[in-house]
């Protein structure tokens, strides 16, 4: 059972109802990779180094010293106005590392 004011306490964190209306909504990030580490240092690295911001989400436990499998998949999002870019960019590293 859900707190009883949950509907009110949900609509208060809406982006309307944010002061300056400067609150993200879920649709202005984009996951652009699923990756396992340390491959995503290195793409944060290159989108970062390019100007691109990124929001790395990883799923550990911190009680368990090593993650695996789907625990361990790192997701790299990716501002939505942004999101052609970080792949062309990402496309080219990889045709570089090919050659």
């Amino acid at each position: 059972m859900f707190y009883p004011g949950y509907q009110q306490l949900a609509r208060r964190y809406q982006k309307e109802d944010c002061p300056h209306g400067n609150k993200p909504t879920s649709d202005s990030w984009v996951t652009i990779e699923k990756v396992y580490p340390p491959q995503d240092l290195v793409i944060s690295s290159l989108l970062k180094s390019y100007g691109i911001p990124v929001r790395i989400l990883r799923r550990e436990i911190p009680q368990l010293p090593v993650s695996i499998g789907p625990m361990a998949e790192v997701q790299i999002s990716v501002p939505a106005d942004l999101v052609e870019e970080a792949r062309t960019l990402l496309q080219q590293a990889v045709e570089e590392s090919d050659l």
